[in-house]
């Protein structure tokens, strides 16, 4: 095929572009399984807790030992949690609620974030533990 000096590729070379895709893909599929963590912290063990059966993921409150509240790893104070909640329940009122504690959280400050989940209107919540295991506490 001839070309004159005046004529312009009108194809564009698409293989730098699926290069760079194939990096983010792998980068987005390495990276994605640490932020489900969440936040961290010791949850209390018990010997025979009930299994709680998910079939849409829940919305997850995490109590810090040093009271730091958090929503599915958003921090929040008592206050914006429980409109936060409120607002939630409105758009989702059968969504279940599970309530992750440190174990060595003041137990007031657990039954604060409780309440404030009940009073948003949510039915299902429950508390999240560890399995026991003997010799550790």
């Amino acid at each position: 095929m001839r070309r004159n000096r005046g004529d312009f590729l009108s194809q564009i070379n698409v293989t730098p572009f699926v290069d760079v895709m194939l990096v983010l893909l792998i980068i987005f599929m390495i990276t994605a399984p640490m932020l489900q963590k969440g936040v961290e912290v010791k949850l209390p063990r018990v010997k025979k807790a009930p299994a709680i059966q998910l079939k849409e993921e829940p919305l997850v409150i995490t109590v810090r030992r040093d009271g730091t509240l958090y929503l599915n790893s958003h921090a929040f104070s008592l206050k914006t949690l429980a409109l936060k909640l409120r607002a939630l329940h409105k758009e989702v009122p059968r969504k279940k609620v599970l309530v992750r504690a440190d174990g060595r959280v003041e137990y007031e400050r657990v039954l604060k974030v409780l309440a404030a989940a009940r009073e948003a209107g949510f039915l299902q919540v429950g508390l999240v533990t560890a399995p026991y295991k003997e010799g550790k506490r």
